[in-house]
């Protein structure tokens, strides 16, 4: 399995699924996106559009959900000091068919491997 890798654009309002994250869920059209305030970790599993806080994965460019006022309280939420790109990688959890991401482990894009190359 690739690295599942999201990425972070406050800038641009968006989070970025990577190919890793997609293939993991099965090539979902929908995610639901759950945060946990008190352990400061974001979920992502597929789920129909029937289902309460379901995201539809835009796929212009790159699969991606998201909007300014979510990642602002990421933001705030992981205690990012700016608006800079920031990129996680996360956990697949085979029993809840879900990945996971821990939000104060989100580094700053520039030291993504491959980054800029």
């Amino acid at each position: 399995m690739n690295d599942l890798i999201l990425t972070f654009s406050p800038e641009e309002g968006s989070i970025v699924l990577n190919q890793g994250i997609i293939e993991a869920l099965g090539r979902p059209k929908q995610v639901q996106l759950r945060i946990d305030d008190k352990s400061r970790q974001l979920m992502l599993r597929a789920c129909d559009l029937q289902e309460e806080q379901a995201v539809v994965v835009q796929k212009e460019v790159m699969p991606q959900v998201g909007g300014r006022r979510l990642l602002r309280h990421i933001r705030t939420l992981a205690g990012w000091p700016d608006d800079e790109a920031r990129f996680v990688y996360g956990v697949y959890l085979p029993d809840y068919d879900a990945v996971v991401f821990s939000l104060t482990d989100a580094r700053p894009v520039s030291e993504l491997p491959g980054y800029g190359e």
